[in-house]
């Protein structure tokens, strides 16, 4: 982890005095009411939230120290439901959605809120985020926890926020999705960058985690460029497949200086050559990628193949001199058709490089479907004959099936759009529809007649 910024620690400095100083906080001490609470709240937590995001956003490697600075009395508690949150969600999960380590972080913040003299107005706003970071822990550690709670009334509170529904696998996760979706758009992870294998096992998972939400933040990566560097550098790391994932998502996503980006196809290639198991750890990584939804388009492929030495035509050569193809030549090109061909069959189907194709294949058809208008539906048509193509190259029905889910989307989708049905462009759609998704196997005749049936509405009964 990294130190706090001075500039950081003096503005934080600056609020605390502020807020200790203020008219709000005089006026809450003497009635000691919710409302006049909130009023401090409303007044200075916006000023906390500031400098925190920043941080985050910025220097996100220094928000450990930041976050003990904020556990300070002086802050009167101000920040401090929001980072319990942070805190819930950042601890790594097991199968079972039980936490894998106990989250210290988390505790601490538990326990300054517990000893907090403005306990009773803070508890309004913890007890979702309490009930799910126990919901996640073990009983052991809610019980240890309790144990360090002297306040009999606090220590009551606490167990009450211990609920036996959530013993059930199905329960913690449904709580877990339903709470996430309040912290979507906040950025407020951080990692530790292993420095020995023990740690990189330790710590891998937290770190994937940090890079991809930076990643998909767009954020800056630039305050721990030194800890890539330190990284990506470390030859006793080569053998390890979770340090090929991570090296991975660097080489993708990642965007370096000149001299760092040589000393990462440097490390690259000389972990490609040490483990013999890269190719296909690296392939399960794309895998794995498609199917979360990360983009993986011409920009991340070229950025990979460049870091490629290319003197030995292995697997991964192949597959982005395939790739380099399709983005050149655009997936509906005839050559680019022949090359898939002459590639695909040279590999099992259930391959997983040839399950990667697919992947990269069926996000590319969604990319540009997504991006369609309703009036462009004869490209749409167009296009589902090259769809058709590549269904055919590829034999696998769980292609066709998700090839056929985004097609009916988007037929639904031009259905809502033109509502009447004695339109032109409708009637051009369903005999569209009736030729090519009969002829692609989407639907049988019966179906297509069942999606374009006219539902009459039912007649009101006389009274």
């Amino acid at each position: 982890m990294q130190t706090l910024l001075p500039d950081y620690k003096e503005r934080l400095q600056a609020v605390a005095e502020l807020i200790q100083s203020s008219d709000e906080l005089a006026a809450y001490l003497d009635e000691e009411t919710p409302e006049l609470y909130k009023v401090l709240q409303d007044t200075y937590e916006p000023m906390v939230a500031e400098i925190y995001h920043e941080v985050a956003d910025h220097h996100p490697l220094q928000l450990p120290e930041l976050e003990r600075v904020l556990l300070n009395p002086f802050f009167e508690g101000l920040f401090q439901p929001r980072i319990l949150g942070y805190c819930v969600l950042r601890g790594e999960l097991s199968e079972q959605f039980k936490y894998v380590r106990p989250q210290e972080t988390f505790r601490q913040f538990l326990l300054a809120i517990a000893n907090s003299a403005n306990f009773d107005v803070i508890k309004q706003r913890i007890g979702q985020t309490v009930q799910l970071g126990f919901a996640l822990s073990s009983d052991i550690w809610i019980a240890n926890l309790l144990e360090q709670i002297e306040n009999k009334k606090v220590k009551v509170y606490f167990q009450s926020m211990i609920h036996d529904r959530f013993r059930d696998v199905e329960a913690r996760r449904l709580l877990l999705e339903r709470y996430k979706n309040q912290f979507h758009q906040y950025n407020f992870l951080y990692a530790k960058f292993p420095e020995s294998v023990n740690e990189l096992q330790v710590e891998a998972a937290a770190l994937r985690h940090f890079l991809m939400s930076r990643i998909s933040f767009r954020a800056s990566h630039d305050s721990y460029i030194e800890e890539i560097h330190k990284l990506i550098a470390q030859k006793s790391f080569f053998r390890e497949p979770d340090f090929i994932e991570i090296i991975a998502i660097i080489s993708n996503f990642i965007h370096l200086n000149q001299t760092e980006t040589q000393h990462l196809a440097n490390a690259l290639n000389a972990c490609r050559y040490e483990n013999p198991q890269f190719n296909q750890l690296y392939f399960r990584f794309l895998k794995k990628a498609f199917r979360e939804g990360m983009q993986m388009g011409a920009e991340t492929d070229r950025k990979f193949f460049d870091l490629l030495n290319r003197n030995e035509g292995d697997d991964l050569i192949r597959y982005y001199t395939l790739m380099a193809t399709i983005h050149d030549k655009g997936f509906v090109h005839e050559d680019t058709l022949d090359a898939v061909n002459a590639f695909y069959s040279q590999y099992e189907g259930m391959s997983v490089i040839n399950e990667c194709l697919r992947l990269a294949v069926l996000q590319m058809f969604r990319n540009v479907v997504s991006h369609l208008s309703e009036p462009e539906y004869p490209s749409f048509f167009e296009l589902l004959r090259v769809f058709n193509n590549y269904m055919n190259v590829f034999g696998n029905s769980a292609f066709d099936q998700e090839t056929k889910g985004m097609c009916l989307d988007f037929v639904r989708k031009l259905m809502a759009f033109y509502r009447d049905k004695r339109s032109k462009e409708y009637q051009e759609i369903k005999r569209a529809v009736s030729s090519q998704f009969v002829e692609c196997n989407f639907l049988t005749e019966k179906e297509v007649v069942e999606l374009f049936k006219i539902k009459r509405k039912k007649k009101e009964k006389a009274e």
